[in-house]
């Protein structure tokens, strides 16, 4: 079974692809398409994006909660929180790049703003690959 446009979508996402320009470099796409022959690695993949996505979400909670550390004698987790599910969902993006055989772009949860597709900040080119400089 292959990958549905979401989920090729969710793949590009987190991994930090164009979902733009993916018709000039090819080489995440054509991993997609390889991987509907394997149904293992598929699996692992569609596992990889749900954690990926859980994670985004649970970022998302995290950021919502910061603006009060502690309430009364309620104490939050604070930044250690957030920290820890950056961490993750990194893991989870390699492990999902590793899958494919192909590089994480732009690391999408990483806490620093990428102007990589309007000026191309602090990124350099790699061969194909855009890499964090």
């Amino acid at each position: 079974m292959a990958l549905t446009d979401v989920q090729r979508a969710d793949v590009r996402f987190f991994l930090g692809w164009s979902a733009r320009f993916h018709q000039f470099d090819s080489r995440l796409e054509q991993a997609m398409n390889a991987i509907s022959t394997e149904p293992e690695a598929e699996t692992l993949v569609l596992g990889e994006i749900a954690a990926c996505k859980d994670i985004d979400t649970k970022l998302t909670a995290a950021h919502a909660r910061l603006k009060a550390l502690k309430v009364g004698s309620i104490g939050l987790s604070g930044p250690g929180e957030i920290q820890a599910l950056r961490k993750e969902g990194k893991r989870h993006t390699t492990r999902m790049a590793a899958i494919f055989g192909v590089e994480r772009r732009i690391d999408v949860f990483s806490s620093g703003s990428h102007g990589a597709f309007a000026s191309f900040g602090g990124l350099q080119s790699s061969g194909n690959a855009m890499i964090k400089g």
